[in-house]
């Protein structure tokens, strides 16, 4: 708002004072607003949504000639009731294959491996920051001695908040799998499988629990891992708001048959083929 007045040969214009917020007050008042906003959660979200973007594009413009509304494969998915599972490993009824194990760990389990993990990285210490080197990839072609097994190993980032460690199984990675296709596996960074470090040799109430987590598939999801001893393992932490987008594994480096445990933060929905769950 602004007073104006005329004179014969002059307009004056004098803008009204408005009222000024005490930058306290402000504060306040964004304090309020952000006690119920997770900052962290929020960039990440908004990250993983704009990196997948591209996907989202290419559903929402597709032609179709018939002038028939299109259908998504996000709005195609079965929605899977696991609530009523807990204790217990059931199959999917219609998408063979698929397994799932509500509780399969007890807090106390996943306590202890949460314990396990932060010893077994330093700290949660990550490669190449705050002075963390970055550990070099495998020879091409790796040499036909093994490098010493490592006790401890730094977590690497493999995209936006997120990252990674490897363990041998308890049993040792099988030599020709290390020095051939996981001396390519990019979300370790090539490096010699060989050299980390064994579930085998974790110690404490995480590595029994990590061990007999190795276990269950074979005993449990029979019909999908029965024969296929484990081939290597791989922790992940994801900080709030990040997402894994979809993919597929390759065959070559043991896709053929994943399990996937929640240790700490569940509470994501998880998409498999057709099927949704949370």
């Amino acid at each position: 708002r602004a007073c104006a007045w005329r004179r014969p040969d002059l307009l004056f214009v004098v803008p009204r004072p408005r009222r000024i917020v005490p930058w306290t007050a402000a504060l306040r008042r964004m304090q309020r607003v952000t006690r119920w906003v997770d900052p962290t959660y929020l960039r990440n979200r908004l990250v993983c949504i704009s990196l997948s973007q591209s996907s989202f594009i290419g559903e929402e413009f597709q032609t179709d000639p018939s002038g028939l509304p299109p259908v998504f494969p996000r709005d195609q998915c079965e929605r899977w009731d696991v609530d009523a599972l807990r204790g217990a490993a059931a199959q999917h009824p219609h998408q063979r294959g698929l397994w799932i194990f509500p509780g399969a760990l007890s807090p106390d389990a996943c306590a202890d491996i949460t314990s396990a993990v932060e010893r077994l990285t330093g700290g949660h210490r990550v490669q190449g920051e705050q002075g963390v080197p970055v550990r070099a990839a495998a020879e091409k072609p790796p040499p036909a001695a093994p490098p010493a097994e490592e006790a401890a190993w730094e977590w690497l980032s493999y995209g936006h908040a997120r990252w990674m460690v490897p363990l041998q199984p308890a049993g040792g990675v099988c030599d020709a799998f290390a020095r051939g296709p996981l001396s390519e596996l990019h979300s370790h960074g090539c490096t010699d499988a060989r050299s980390w470090p064994s579930l085998g040799s974790l110690g404490c109430g995480g590595g029994e629990a990590l061990r007999a987590l190795e276990g269950l598939p074979a005993s449990a999801m029979a019909d999908g891992f029965r024969g296929r001893p484990p081939l290597f393992l791989q922790l992940q932490r994801l900080q709030r708001g990040a997402s894994i987008g979809a993919h597929v594994d390759q065959h070559q480096q043991g896709g053929r048959a994943i399990m996937t445990a929640v240790v700490s933060g569940g509470g994501s929905d998880v998409r498999v083929g057709g099927v949704s769950f949370r």
